[in-house]
């Protein structure tokens, strides 16, 4: 099950295209199962809600999960706990990172109205063993939506992808569906014994 995202106006897309013109000209145009596998993800304006000084995540050199998700979607709700639950197993690998990105129904966002709304939901759903295993993040005003929506292809709410440590796109799961789990837990684990092997083994004492 999937919701359908709002459109975007075209003065907010082209001003999110131009200021992604940089990444489109190393990104890989590849396109076996979905529009984003294969592109880069470069550096996102997105803000912490635990936290509105943090640094954006960066994506190089870890194998990242990225969620695009709201608090108003049902599949969404349904979805981020299974999400959560990856992530607390992950916990103590260094190479992974979850990044939820919490979405209102419009942009700008109204982020005390985000994040009240997305703390409630964090507090029904998911335990407190687990609760610390997610960081949500938020796109204040929609311009990483709009880098999505133009050069990712994104247009449903829930949108997943598994991005590489090279920044690369490796997967996208748009929607719902309960083995969706199961699918993205093995595309994580292939991954991370990607970084791992390209480590190598650890250095003998």
């Amino acid at each position: 099950m999937i919701l359908r995202r709002r459109h975007l106006s075209a003065a907010m897309l082209l001003a999110a295209v131009v200021a992604w013109l940089p990444c489109l000209a190393g990104c890989d145009s590849s396109t076996p199962s979905h529009p984003a596998v294969g592109r880069t993800v470069g550096n996102l304006p997105l803000v912490s809600l635990a936290d509105p000084g943090r640094q954006p995540p960066t994506f190089v050199g870890r194998v990242t999960l990225l969620n695009f998700w709201g608090t108003w979607c049902p599949p969404c709700r349904r979805e981020l706990p299974g999400l959560v639950r990856l992530a607390d197993r992950l916990r103590s690998e260094p190479a992974f990172q979850l990044v939820a990105v919490s979405c209102g129904g419009r942009a700008p966002e109204d982020m005390a109205t985000l994040k009240e709304s997305t703390n409630a939901f964090l507090k029904e759903a998911v335990s407190p063993a687990q609760r610390s295993a997610i960081d949500p993040w938020s796109d204040p005003d929609g311009r990483t939506r709009m880098i999505f929506s133009a050069s990712f292809g994104f247009d449903a709410f829930p949108t997943t992808y598994l991005v590489g440590p090279d920044a690369r796109v490796r997967q996208v799961w748009v929607g719902y569906r309960s083995r969706d789990e199961a699918d993205i837990a093995r595309a994580i684990v292939a991954a991370l014994k990607e970084v791992a092997q390209a480590q190598g083994p650890p250095a003998a004492r």
